[in-house]
């Protein structure tokens, strides 16, 4: 099974750029206002719901390392020799924060009902985990031959199965929002202060995620390579972009540079790996992906730290 975690990525909101305009322009015109005032809004909402997609990850986590043991069809069994999941992170603010900026304007229909799904999901999930996480930290299963662990077992299965189908949901739905507000961002940034730092960071995170946005799944094995070559060389260009503007500005997200140059390595191998297999990650190309998701949830992680 093909399956891809990936970290998402923060916006900027347009009080951050209002923030750093510079302090002797002249102050924008009521159209460009109005047009701060509608990003700001739908960044802030859309941040919330990072926050909590981004936390809530280790639940992925915890749900692979169960799978790596347990066969998912017949529950576990005393010739298992690992057993446990991972503990889970507290998100009650991130939960509380998703769930305000649902009532919030804009209303974003398939993505507000996504999130909504998602709470729900994972809120009926966390308690099993977190009740799996006791029973074998404790060891219970050698006390009880492993009577619990079937039960506990006979309900994450369908809470799993609910949670992920509601987080692939909500992330293409993100994706879908994301692509053009991403543009308005750029284009924004740029107005305010010009081709800087804050706008360097948006171009470079908006051409990394191009490349992961192309990576395959199980309905669709096969990657376009055409478009992931054109897809590298953007990013590319944007990183040479960025290196040719640290000349002028050689402190400009400076924490950045090594993550930038790990995910560009890691995009050429992959397309490179790819290259003899026309496309096919069935066929190579499966363990490159996984660096490549790696490098850019690293990537993502920095340059979300550098926008805060």
């Amino acid at each position: 099974m093909l399956r891809i975690w990936l970290c998402t990525l923060l916006l900027l909101s347009a009080g951050t750029l209002a923030n750093a305009q510079t302090p002797n322009a002249a102050p924008p015109a009521p159209a460009a206002q109005a047009e701060d005032a509608a990003l700001e809004a739908i960044t802030a909402k859309m941040n919330a719901y990072v926050a909590l997609m981004n936390k809530t990850r280790q639940a992925l986590r915890s749900i692979e390392r169960y799978e790596s043991w347990v066969d998912m069809k017949t529950g576990p069994v005393n010739k298992n020799r690992a057993f446990g999941v991972y503990a889970l992170f507290d998100v009650t603010n991130e939960i509380a924060a998703a769930s305000d900026a649902l009532k919030q304007e804009p209303k974003l229909a398939a993505l507000d009902a996504g999130m909504g799904a998602y709470i729900k999901a994972y809120s009926e999930l966390a308690p099993i985990i977190d009740e799996a996480d006791g029973y074998y930290e404790r060891k219970d299963f050698l006390d009880d031959d492993l009577k619990r662990g079937r039960e506990i077992h006979g309900r994450l299965v369908p809470a799993i199965k609910a949670f992920l189908a509601a987080r692939d949901k909500v992330e293409q739905d993100f994706q879908s929002e994301r692509a053009g507000l991403a543009q308005k961002e750029l284009a924004a940034i740029e107005r305010r202060e010009g081709r800087k730092a804050n706008w360097h960071r948006a171009n470079l995170m908006l051409a990394a995620r191009r490349i992961v946005d192309r990576l395959p799944s199980n309905e669709r094995p096969v990657v376009d390579m055409a478009a992931i070559e054109a897809d590298v060389t953007s990013f590319a260009d944007a990183s040479r972009d960025f290196e040719e503007y640290r000349k002028t500005d050689p402190e400009a997200l400076r924490s950045l540079q090594s993550g930038l140059r790990s995910y560009l390595a890691a995009a050429r191998d992959f397309r490179d790996t790819l290259k003899p297999a026309k496309g096919d990650v069935r066929r190579a190309g499966s363990q490159k992906m996984q660096i490549l998701v790696s490098s850019y949830n690293a990537l993502a992680g920095s340059a979300n730290n550098a926008a805060n």
